[in-house]
């Protein structure tokens, strides 16, 4: 099962931190609409911010820049609630970093989520890696929830399934460096996805 986008473009409000001139920050969500929109352009450090009405699901997320003009170095903040309804989450907090490769094609990246609570240990012990089982149900076969191991010795069971993901109510990408010599980015569009 692919990935499908998850945003909807009239309930989610975007915020950047700026504007090159003759570029627009509307056409980031929705880029087929229209073909007069201009894809965003900025400086580095610059940020782009999603802001759900509705808190939604997602595992991944995919960015499209302009080959030349890309950010290579994206720092990933999200900001979660308790349920569908928007209950009370702790606010931006910092997930981790992706790196997209200075090229012009979609990239698709896994949400960095940040650990839950604010005590620096974890209810869950820590994990070494993914987890490896010989054993599937037909309902994950069917699935994307498993892949194999790379040493052919077992599956891996992917972390994240749709159910088990939390609700996100903003996520916040701040692009730190650029492809270009004079630190310009250019993105055509951003997906927020789940599978």
């Amino acid at each position: 099962m692919s990935p499908r986008n998850v945003l909807d473009p009239k309930s989610t409000k975007v915020s950047v931190s700026s504007t090159a001139p003759g570029s627009s920050k509307k056409h980031l969500l929705n880029p087929s609409a229209s073909d007069e929109g201009q894809p965003w352009s900025s400086n580095i450090p610059s940020s782009v911010h999603l802001t759900f009405d509705t808190p939604i699901r997602a595992s991944h997320f995919a960015l499209t820049f302009q080959g030349g003009f890309v950010s290579t170095s994206i720092a990933v903040w999200v900001a979660r609630s308790e349920d569908a309804e928007g209950g009370v989450g702790l606010g931006l907090m910092m997930g981790g970093k992706v790196y997209p490769e200075d090229r012009n094609k979609r990239q698709v990246f896994e949400i960095p989520f940040p650990p839950t609570g604010l005590s620096p240990t974890s209810e869950e012990p820590p994990s070494s890696g993914p987890t490896i089982t010989t054993e599937i149900t037909a309902a994950e076969a069917n699935s994307s929830a498993v892949e194999a191991h790379p040493d052919g010795q077992g599956i891996i069971k992917n972390k994240h399934t749709s159910d088990d993901l939390p609700y996100l109510t903003e996520l916040k990408l701040e692009f730190e460096k650029s492809s270009d010599q004079y630190g310009r980015a250019t993105l055509y569009s951003i997906e927020v996805l789940n599978e």
